[in-house]
């Protein structure tokens, strides 16, 4: 008799279960005890992406200054005997703007680096030293 009963409770017992395959259009869920269907989780907006980006310069090294040659939307711009460090910081549309580079040439002995961010991300940097010693940076935007 005990092995009947507890079969039969068994029985009851999964008669409650929920289904767990959701593929099949025929199972129906029903709603939680209380009434309503569970509210779905918010779902979040993907963030829009920019239309500018931001494009950061820099020279720095041992020298004490450096000759800077660097593009920019409107062209190239050069800046005689910069103060190293030095920082320039520019913003391009994003589908304007495909290439930017800068060169610097110390002004004597030491290093002289260089190096190119876009969006806050380091994409290229470079190292020179020697008497009157050049290096170039650059980097393709891309779209």
């Amino acid at each position: 008799m005990r092995i009947i009963a507890a079969a039969m409770l068994a029985v009851l017992a999964l008669a409650g279960c929920k289904a767990t395959d959701d593929t099949d259009p025929n199972i129906a869920t029903p709603p939680a005890a209380g009434g309503s269907a569970p509210a779905s989780a918010p779902v979040k907006a993907a963030k829009p992406k920019s239309n500018l980006r931001t494009i950061t310069y820099r020279v720095g090294g041992t020298a004490d200054s450096a000759d800077v040659t660097y593009s920019t939307a409107s062209g190239q711009e050069q800046q005689q005997g910069a103060h190293l460090p030095w920082t320039k910081s520019f913003k391009v549309k994003r589908d304007a703007f495909t290439m930017v580079d800068i060169s610097a040439q110390n002004q004597g002995s030491g290093t002289v680096t260089c190096e190119i961010d876009v969006d806050g991300v380091k994409v290229k940097a470079a190292k020179s030293s020697g008497q009157y010693a050049v290096v170039s940076c650059d980097h393709s935007l891309g779209f």
